[in-house]
């Protein structure tokens, strides 16, 4: 119903401006206009959220989006690259691979249990998961299996001024068919 509202109101007030022009506007910016079933919110029961040591802080208002799924289960995965694992391991040995492997999951514990208690404070079941492995392939895998993607623009890597969001995270929503919440 909203859609066929905002259609006549777009038609009407652009008929006389593009005139003949009007199908060829509404055509190429028509991703940019809502579907009648994009104004409903998805039912979501599961929700993914991606971490590792480049995104581990959650913002007010992410917690405000969340609070809308309050019936809903999250699982934060906290990632560590194994490419990275196995070149210490190639260039300093297994010793040091291993010392350091160590050091990454004390860090994602801490960073998990701090996010946990802000996500449960608003009402969500929080799972916890550690995956040693391609940080962009194992989500992408992952996120099959829950109803909502919610990832940091730095998950994988730092952003810049030039690039304000990672590229492992383009990545993953290109290849991801789910609802994304990037923040």
């Amino acid at each position: 119903m909203k859609m066929d509202i905002f259609s006549r109101l777009i038609s009407r007030k652009f008929r006389n401006i593009a005139g003949e022009r009007y199908e060829e506007i509404a055509q190429r910016y028509r991703e940019f206009l809502l579907l009648p079933e994009e104004f409903v919110l998805p039912e979501v029961s599961s929700i993914l959220l991606p971490v590792d040591r480049f995104a581990h802080d959650i913002p007010e208002e992410l917690y405000d989006t969340l609070g809308a799924y309050a019936d809903a289960s999250i699982t934060l995965v906290y990632m560590i690259d194994r490419m990275a694992f196995h070149m210490i391991e190639q260039t300093l040995g297994k010793r040091e691979a291993e010392r350091l492997r160590a050091v990454e999951m004390e860090r994602g514990e801490k960073i998990l249990s701090r996010m946990v208690k802000g996500l449960e404070k608003i009402g969500l079941d929080v799972r916890e998961k550690y995956i040693l492995g391609n940080k962009s392939d194992e989500i992408i895998q992952l996120a099959a299996d829950f109803d909502l993607l919610v990832i940091s623009r730095s998950y994988g890597s730092e952003i810049t001024k030039t690039s304000p969001m990672s590229p492992v995270v383009l990545k993953i929503v290109q290849h991801v068919d789910k609802p994304t919440i990037i923040y």
